[in-house]
């Protein structure tokens, strides 16, 4: 999906965050933590962890150098560690941030966006919680005005970096599960790092993140048991995979994405050979995809230099590769299964990468298993321009009404 380092906010002076004293932490007699919320005359004490612990708050810092749009309407704004489980069952340390909303919090507290940003790469350097824009600033990774939008409408945003990427071990790109767990158990980290959030949680997530707010849906009724799960917004997702990357024949704009792809899958099926999937001169490219971000992979890989290459380059090198890409690619698609909350979908009638025809098809098939589905499409707009507010014909506004009307009552 063509990335940008994208600055949708407005570039001014340094802001730095805000923080809000130490975050107040309890543990039942198992050890358990649990989240505090504090009112006039009552404390209210809830537990908030996941199975054996995912969720589990490490660590909440002041995140410095805020983009200003983020800065001018978060009250508070932390980088934070926690721990989550990977695919294999093994603990680990994902990282992330936590903004909440100026002002006093509603009773009941500010209900939780866990935000799932798009493609920024695959090398701990692109974590958007510590990736700078053009200016110096933290904007996770371009998306600062849409979740600025959030902020000003009373949302707290809980916003993963993923598994792997800005913590050790590797990022599963593109692999539903184990983005699903990282958007679960950054809502479950922030509600211990801020008492003045509330349990109410919706999945947000654009391009990649789609795919992931989606997942974190339908393992809302097991991985995030315990937290009140209000529905999922997919802007511009990534839903068929197999064919969002043409089981394995991208086109130029999408090549760099496929090399990221085999990097994801090959977390989840070990025995994958590079050279089976890639060609010799694009098997050459690996090393650099491994490190770079994506807006540089775009420019290296997919404008400047992905055209000049055979589409053989990019895809299966025999008969049997070829039905192995198709079904390791199908295992990562979304919507898999059912889930009882409500779902939005949109996009852009332009986006170059996301075909309105396969998001209509994963409506139909979220409707099929019984999920309340809405889809928009936004004329003019493509990938990233449909994150814009509604006075420019963009999505974010449509973002906020459903929010309002399925996350506050």
């Amino acid at each position: 999906m063509k990335p940008r380092n994208l600055t949708l906010g407005v570039m001014a002076t340094t802001a730095a965050a805000l923080a809000v004293g130490v975050p107040l932490s309890l543990h039942t007699g198992d050890d358990t933590p649990v989240a505090v919320t504090r009112t006039a005359t009552t404390t209210r004490v809830s537990p908030v962890t996941g199975p054996e612990g995912a969720g589990r708050l490490e660590s909440a810092e002041p995140l410095a150098h805020l983009d200003p749009a983020l800065a001018s309407v978060a009250g508070r704004a932390d980088r934070i560690l926690y721990h989550s489980r990977s695919l294999k069952g093994d603990d680990i340390t994902v990282s992330g941030a936590v903004l909440t909303p100026k002002g006093k919090a509603p009773k009941g507290g500010w209900p939780v966006v866990s935000w799932a940003h798009g493609s920024s790469g695959i090398g701990d350097r692109c974590a958007p919680s510590t990736t700078p824009d053009a200016a110096g600033r933290i904007d996770l990774y371009g998306y600062g005005a849409f979740l600025a939008e959030l902020l000003k409408a009373g949302y707290a945003v809980a916003a993963t970096d993923y598994e792997g990427l800005g913590t050790a071990g590797e990022h599963p790109y593109i692999v539903a599960d184990s983005e699903g767990r990282s958007v679960i158990d950054a809502a479950r980290a922030a509600i211990q790092a801020d008492p003045t959030l509330s349990r109410s949680v919706t999945f947000v997530g654009h391009s990649q993140g789609g795919q992931a707010a989606i997942a974190a849906g339908e393992l809302a009724r097991t991985w995030g048991r315990g937290l009140d799960f209000r529905g999922t917004v997919g802007l511009a997702p990534v839903t068929n995979v197999g064919v969002a990357y043409s089981y394995g024949t991208p086109g130029p704009v999408d090549r760099g994405f496929y090399l990221l792809a085999l990097h994801g899958l090959k977390s989840v099926h070990p025995e994958l050979r590079y050279d089976w999937f890639l060609g010799r001169q694009a098997l050459a490219m690996m090393p650099r995809v491994e490190k770079d971000c994506t807006a540089k992979i775009w420019k290296d890989f997919s404008a400047d230099f992905g055209d000049k290459l055979n589409d053989y380059q990019f895809a299966p090198q025999s008969p049997e590769a070829a039905l192995k890409m198709q079904s390791w690619l199908d295992e990562q698609s979304v919507p898999r299964e059912k889930t009882s909350k409500p779902m939005l979908l949109l996009q852009g009638d332009h986006d170059p990468s996301i075909r309105i025809a396969v998001t209509e098809q994963a409506v139909r098939n979220a409707r099929g298993g019984g999920v309340p589905v809405e889809f928009r499409l936004y004329p003019g707009k493509d990938h990233y321009s449909v994150l814009t507010p509604r006075s420019t014909g963009g999505a974010a506004t449509d973002v906020v009404d459903w929010l309002n009307h399925h996350s506050k009552h």
